[in-house]
């Protein structure tokens, strides 16, 4: 039994070396992406990406994942759009489920009411012109992203799982990661992103115990 408690410590010891973040991070703020640690195991969250669409260190934050497609279509659970692509739908988090949400690359001017939360990077809109769009048989593929459900933070939640290092704040590359990068590489772009000094994150494993 002591032998378990010194490997347990020295395995807890080796967690702090290699995943707390030596680095400064930046604030959070609407557009930033959240990326999850990889000793994350939450089902939901592991090797996640998230935009915040919200932050406010006295309301809390909001955001949704960008790269946990799920088995469902757009046309599943909207019928009525028809559309000449099938769109896969991604979730956003563990809130609101039944809530559907998009993120998009086409901007204010073909989107009305639709936010900027980064370069090339726009959250909801009318949907009604949306559904247009969609029928018109103008591209959809790596512009429009339809996604059920979103991550919420109350109060100060965010910034202690930030000081508790669950998350890297990345600033740049929203765009490219959630439109043009492959699901199952959107982690690893993220973390690739932060520069060499992440290198032990990409390289850990998805489940320890394999080893």
């Amino acid at each position: 039994m002591r032998e378990l408690s010194i490997f347990a410590l020295e395995m807890e010891d080796l967690n702090l070396d290699i995943f707390n973040l030596l680095d400064n991070q930046p604030e959070p703020a609407r557009g930033s992406m959240l990326v999850a640690k990889p000793t994350v195991e939450d089902f939901c969250f592991k090797r996640s990406v998230t935009i915040l669409v919200d932050h406010d260190n006295e309301e809390g934050s909001m955001g949704v994942m960008v790269n946990k497609p799920t088995r469902f279509t757009l046309n599943e659970i909207e019928p009525e759009i028809e559309c000449n692509e099938p769109l896969p739908l991604y979730l956003g988090g563990p809130v609101g489920t039944n809530m559907l949400f998009f993120l998009h690359t086409l901007g204010t001017e073909v989107i009305p009411d639709s936010v900027q939360l980064a370069p090339g990077v726009f959250f909801g809109g009318d949907f009604e012109v949306m559904k247009m769009y969609l029928e018109s048989g103008d591209p959809v593929t790596s512009k429009v992203k339809f996604i059920i459900g979103y991550s919420g933070w109350a109060k100060a939640q965010l910034e202690s799982e930030l000081e508790r290092h669950d998350w890297a704040v990345l600033k740049d590359n929203a765009a490219e990661l959630i439109f043009k990068t492959p699901d199952d590489l959107v982690w690893d772009q993220a973390v690739k992103g932060f520069g060499d000094q992440y290198r032990m994150w990409r390289t850990w494993p998805d489940d320890v115990s394999l080893n």
